[in-house]
């Protein structure tokens, strides 16, 4: 079966613009995992209330910045928030802080919430080479201590 040349150069251009498309690169999108420790101050209890905050973190990570360009290798974060639950079980509130990027550094803030172990966050890169870029950031959280829990560890997988 022969196929028409107006037929074989439609097809032709489809192939090769999908091809392009996928050859583009993305605006901003990085995936990150992050482990690291914080502090929790007055500590978790059963009976909750008001907290604050810290923690840091290092992982690996790659994606593109907003230039399009690749970024791949350490992703450190330093960020500091609040709790407004406070209890052993759940825990809302914000964080703000910085992570270093290969690109360099940026800010980050945003707001999260904690139901036993998970923790879900969500912000925005508030400067640098992502700058603009979305958060979502999906964590287990684990005590380091007994309560009152003033310190705990985080790994986390960051998308940007």
């Amino acid at each position: 079966m022969r196929i028409p040349a107006r037929i074989r150069l439609v097809l032709i251009a489809l192939v090769a613009s999908a091809s392009a498309l996928t050859v583009l690169p993305a605006s901003a999108e990085v995936d990150a995992t992050i482990a690291g420790t914080g502090t929790i101050s007055p500590g978790l209890t059963q009976a909750g209330g008001p907290q604050t905050y810290t923690f840091s973190g290092t992982g690996g990570g790659a994606g593109v910045d907003n230039t399009g360009t690749p970024q791949a290798g350490t992703f450190s974060c330093a960020v500091s928030g609040d709790d407004t639950i406070g209890t052993l079980t759940s825990g809302a509130g914000s964080f703000s802080g910085s992570c270093n990027t290969p690109c360099g550094t940026n800010g980050v803030s945003g707001s999260y919430t904690r139901t036993l172990s998970a923790v879900s966050a969500d912000g925005s890169v508030t400067s640098g080479c992502f700058s603009g870029s979305t958060i979502s950031i999906k964590c287990h959280f684990q005590a380091t201590a007994a309560p009152p829990v003033v310190s705990f560890s985080l790994v986390c997988v960051i998308t940007w």
